[in-house]
């Protein structure tokens, strides 16, 4: 009886492997803000990177300066809708079934090569996008937190420039400098659209100031190494049941052919006959 079961266990850890579905829920393009389908051929950080150069040298625009990166968030803005990219059972199904049964966003992408394979990506998401480009080009960059968003600065020349493509402030290179808006999150709230976005107070909070990251540091790590562990566990947990079915063959194989104890007339005589 419990080699049918290890078997059918086997393969119900295997099928969602092969099942390219969200089981969970996900937003939607709210025909509002900035979002090109055509520019979801960048399908990679490398991609992202060659598109970003390329018309980073068509417009003079040298690398590693804050006019880069504001080119780089233009791009990311077009190229993604605001929403979580998750992983589908295909990509993840450990982490995609642990989203549905616990929460927490445990689904949600960290990992940019992966964001990068979705149409949508939040805050986070996309800032982890950009810095993903920040650190190939080696440029200095940092996370900048508010009370419900989460966007980076880079640096140029010992000035601090403010990003955000997911919400898409109208502002200027010069605005962007951390010593004219002082961490002060309501002085950014003007360059906001406030038709698309009317929950301003709630994102960035009244009277507070905005917190910095690590220089350089990695985003969501803890998160970053569940995804890694539960990719190989849904990769390989179908494994599992088919190696403890080879070693209960195996053992019963081996248990049939032990010799069963008892009188052994041959043996047993042996030292009497060399008498």
């Amino acid at each position: 009886m419990i080699k049918p079961i290890l078997v059918a266990l086997s393969v119900i850890l295997l099928v969602p492997n092969f099942i390219d579905k969200n089981i969970n829920d996900h937003t939607a393009y709210n025909l509002k803000e900035k979002f090109v389908p055509s520019l979801s051929y960048i399908n990679s950080i490398d991609k992202l990177e060659a598109h970003t150069d390329s018309l980073a040298a068509t417009k003079n625009i040298p690398q590693q300066t804050a006019d880069y990166y504001t080119l780089l968030e233009s791009i990311v803005s077009d190229r993604f809708y605001h929403g979580f990219s998750q992983y589908t059972l295909k990509e993840n199904w450990v982490a995609a079934v642990s989203q549905r049964v616990i929460g927490y966003g445990l689904d949600n992408k960290v990992l940019p090569a992966d964001i990068m394979k979705n149409e949508m990506a939040a805050c986070s998401q996309q800032t982890a996008v950009m810095m993903a480009i920040a650190k190939k080009k080696k440029t200095n960059y940092r996370s900048v937190g508010f009370p419900h968003h989460y966007a980076m600065e880079v640096e140029e020349k010992g000035y601090w420039y403010f990003l955000d493509a997911n919400m898409e402030p109208s502002i200027s290179t010069n605005q962007r400098r951390l010593r004219n808006w002082r961490a002060q999150n309501d002085s950014l709230k003007k360059y906001y659209n406030a038709h698309i976005y009317s929950t301003l107070n709630y994102q960035f909070g009244v009277n507070q100031k905005a917190s910095f990251g690590a220089l350089n540091g990695n985003p969501a790590p803890r998160l970053k190494l569940f995804h890694i562990v539960t990719l190989l566990l849904s990769k390989l947990l179908w494994c599992i049941p088919l190696i403890l079915l080879f070693v209960k063959i195996k053992s019963k194989a081996g248990f049939k052919k032990s010799p069963k104890p008892g009188f052994n007339a041959a043996n047993d005589l042996h030292p009497l006959l060399s008498v």
